[in-house]
């Protein structure tokens, strides 16, 4: 079966897409349809590249260039002879949705945190759900989250029966990696000439890792720690993956300068996978402050490397963190956060049991090799429907 993937593959998403395209059984055959801006590193499967195509496909609304990229999208569903489309993100489920439509192919949408939640406007989010709805069609979801799926059947008025769950899932982040603090000399000559901060051996700290936007809440997460600051100042803080679209950027940096934290507080941009992954390894705590999920790839890679997690109460967070099990599921308000984040910096045996359960809780959940074949049961039924 030749399966299309289609949207704009970037952070958590380019990441489900490279996972499930590299591990798939030999059953499957994959196409890649991105955007003209996406990650441009090559896809690879069975150690060959993965055919991809890059149409005008852009997050911003234009109707004339949204146009343009579904005649692209149909273009190259009827040159590949796609058995079944799978549309990942807002902007690809729309050009996905409609090109699969036009051309009678089986369709699968993955939202991964629907459009709506990012609305900051009540008549933003009326709009982008009734763009949701439209572009319903004829297609199934295959949400990655069963509290997306449940959003999606609810608010957006999906069919129960048309409507899937895949938990996002990722191969084990901890095989090869060693500590950075283990690596930290090597890592400071390589990162010497950009000036990227690398922790000093000892050093302890906390990691998250999110683009400066409306949906990951930064400035709050400034706020968090502040307040942590006040009373360990000897923790230090780093948001890795700060790139592509950070629209809060600028506002970020100038709390975290209002606040005398430049020291304290480290925005790094994209660094390669393994390199992110090694300064979530050496940390205290992930923590987490979004507004909103799907499912956040980051917090299941942190539990792979066995990081108690703090995070917000919302959608997508209650699928991966089990309140007082394998971290703390929290209001979005500064003194809780600041003060179950200091509970585990001070209390070692809390947090190391903790560690232990999220460590487990990815193995048991969200370990890719155990989650692919149900993925392909999906695409299966799908396309025989």
């Amino acid at each position: 079966m030749k399966i299309l993937h289609i949207g704009n593959l970037k952070s958590g998403i380019d990441t489900y897409v490279r996972n499930t395209v590299a591990l798939a059984s030999d059953k499957f055959e994959f196409v890649i349809v991105n955007g003209a801006d996406d990650n441009s590193k090559p896809y690879m499967r069975h150690g060959k590249q993965v055919k991809t195509y890059s149409i005008d496909m852009y997050r911003a609304l234009n109707p004339v260039k949204d146009i343009k990229a579904v005649m692209q999208a149909i273009k190259i569903i009827k040159k590949e002879k796609a058995d079944l489309v799978h549309c990942h993100s807002a902007k690809g489920g729309v050009i996905g949705r409609f090109a699969a439509f036009l051309t009678g192919t089986k369709v699968v949408y993955t939202a991964h945190a629907f459009s709506f939640l990012s609305a900051e406007s009540a008549k933003k989010k009326q709009i982008f759900l009734l763009l949701e709805k439209i572009a319903k069609l004829n297609s199934y979801l295959l949400a990655c989250s069963d509290s997306e799926r449940e959003l999606g059947i609810k608010v957006v008025g999906f069919n129960e029966e048309k409507a899937f769950a895949w938990n996002n899932a990722v191969p084990d982040a901890d095989k090869g990696l060693t500590r950075i603090s283990q690596i930290s000399r090597i890592s400071s000559q390589k990162n010497e000439a950009s000036d990227l901060p690398v922790p000093k051996e000892g050093e302890r700290y906390i990691t998250s890792i999110g683009r400066p936007s409306y949906q990951k809440n930064p400035l709050f997460m400034v706020e968090v720690a502040h307040g942590i600051h006040l009373k360990h100042p000897d923790i230090k803080f780093y948001l890795l993956g700060v790139g592509f679209y950070s629209p809060m950027l600028e506002d970020m940096k100038r709390l975290i300068h209002q606040y005398d934290m430049d020291d304290t507080f480290y925005l790094l941009p994209w660094l390669s996978h393994e390199e992110t992954l090694k300064y979530v390894k050496g940390s205290l705590l992930y923590f987490m402050t979004s507004l909103y999920e799907g499912l956040p790839i980051s917090v299941i890679e942190a539990m792979s490397l066995g990081k108690a997690i703090v995070a917000s109460d919302v959608l997508g967070n209650k699928d991966c963190v089990k309140d007082g099990y394998n971290g703390y599921l929290l209001p979005l308000k500064e003194e809780v956060f600041v003060e179950k984040m200091n509970d585990l910096i001070e209390n070692d045996e809390k947090r190391k049991e903790m560690e232990k359960n999220s460590r487990s809780y990815f193995e048991s959940d969200f370990f890719i090799d155990n989650r692919i074949k149900a993925l392909e049961e999906i695409y299966t039924e799908v396309y025989n429907r």
